[in-house]
């Protein structure tokens, strides 16, 4: 390889493949450092700024930049992600495609880039995990799974790994998605997953109910809630979806906890922008961010007939955390082209 510039010094930076990111990274890992992360937000010592947003409304699609930096793991560094939901069915590609730049806090310096893809797979469920350890009742059971794409398989992956389920039903409007799943999650877990026909018969009586679709019109009413139940709310991220009726939230923040993982983040989605404007919900009735719950400023769920739920936007310090043990752990592994 050639001498670098002198003036810019010989900085060698490490390239991650998404082959070479599934090779040092698990679901549990992943849950341990997303936890340890959520407490470092608990206690403020994470930098992150809002995300910016570049509309590619033509094509459907949106690129999103997102900046964090952990003070006490000195971990810094951007995931660009883009999403474009018509991407499997126009083009075969995934609707989600992310890389990552870890940076060197000290100097600047670039450590390494990565695929961001897998990771936001990853950290998704484990954030999700994170939220099901806290709010949902230990001895849960029962889990129903709305949606399923790629996250419905990381967020069963996620729930797996933090309570001892018996049974998961599943269902997604696109049939064929159901029997996939079904076929993909037996490889998984020897657990039973069921394919059901309605979102109702998935629900019914579930301990843990997870939403992770794309939807534009609410796909879980209140009345499809008993008591003692966990929501864990994936899917909405920008202001025109909405997987929650307005009577979900209502029903919770009666009967239970509202729980986020950013207050600011959740006010602009649609599950929340929704009932605010029409004046049916108020930002007063977010009980805690989940960092407040993780490092027992607020205590989680504290009745086994409480109403719990979880609603995750997506952060970055969620990708950087992932990021920087991928980094470490392909160091220490050899894992990696050097460029």
């Amino acid at each position: 390889m050639e001498s670098a510039h002198p003036l810019l010094g010989a900085n060698m930076v490490l390239y991650l493949s998404q082959k070479d990111v599934k090779h040092v990274l698990d679901m549990k890992t992943t849950i341990e450092v997303v936890e340890s992360g959520f407490k470092e937000i608990g206690l403020g010592l994470v930098e992150m700024p809002a995300r910016i947003y570049l509309h590619f409304e033509k094509y459907n699609g949106v690129l999103i930049t997102m900046p964090a930096y952990l003070e006490t793991l000195d971990a810094a560094g951007v995931k660009i992600v883009t999403v474009h939901p018509d991407n499997p069915a126009k083009h075969g590609l995934p609707s989600v495609v992310a890389r990552i730049i870890l940076n060197d806090p000290k100097n600047g310096q670039p450590l390494a880039i990565m695929d961001g893809t897998y990771i936001t797979m990853l950290r998704t469920g484990a954030a999700g995990a994170c939220g099901i350890k806290y709010l949902s009742r230990k001895d849960s059971e029962i889990a129903a799974i709305i949606g399923l794409g790629v996250q419905g398989q990381a967020q069963l992956m996620g729930l797996l790994q933090v309570r001892d389920i018996k049974e998961v039903r599943a269902f997604d409007i696109i049939p064929e998605a159901r029997k996939a799943y079904v076929k993909n999650m037996s490889k998984v877990t020897d657990i039973p997953v069921k394919p059901t026909e309605s979102v109702e018969e998935a629900v019914k009586d579930a301990d843990i109910i997870v939403t992770c679709t794309p939807s534009k019109t609410p796909v879980l009413k209140g009345q499809m809630i008993k008591e003692g139940t966990h929501v864990s709310a994936i899917g909405t991220d920008t202001r025109d979806k909405r997987e929650l009726d307005t009577s979900v939230l209502v029903k919770t923040a009666r009967k239970g906890k509202i729980v986020v993982d950013s207050v600011s983040q959740a006010l602009i989605v649609g599950d929340f922008a929704n009932p605010i404007q029409e004046g049916t919900l108020k930002k007063e009735d977010i009980y805690a961010e989940l960092g407040e719950i993780v490092t027992g400023k607020k205590k989680g769920r504290t009745s086994d007939s409480e109403i719990t739920l979880f609603k995750a936007t997506g952060l970055a310090m969620e990708d950087i955390v992932t990021a920087h043990i991928a980094y470490e752990l392909a160091k220490k592994k050899g894992i990696g082209k050097e460029i």
